[in-house]
């Protein structure tokens, strides 16, 4: 039996960065309503629960994305 190491688990969620809504990775399952984390490229920041459209208009953290797919085994 194989026990290869798993990637950490994250999820995403498009929070305010310097006046603009990005969609940003954090570490973990999932939100659970915490006031503020720090983002997978290392920010911290302000969280709260986004409306449908703020996840179609904000873009994806570019930093976030790299982090997380030089994680990849």
């Amino acid at each position: 039996m194989s026990h290869e190491r798993q990637p950490e688990r994250h999820f995403w969620l498009p929070v305010p960065d310097s006046g603009d809504l990005v969609r940003h990775a954090f570490r973990g399952r999932r939100w659970e309503n915490q006031p503020a984390e720090d983002s997978v490229c290392g920010r911290r920041l302000a969280m709260a629960q986004p409306c449908e459209l703020d996840w179609c208009r904000a873009p994806t953290c570019p930093d976030c994305n790299d982090t997380l797919k030089s994680e990849r085994p």
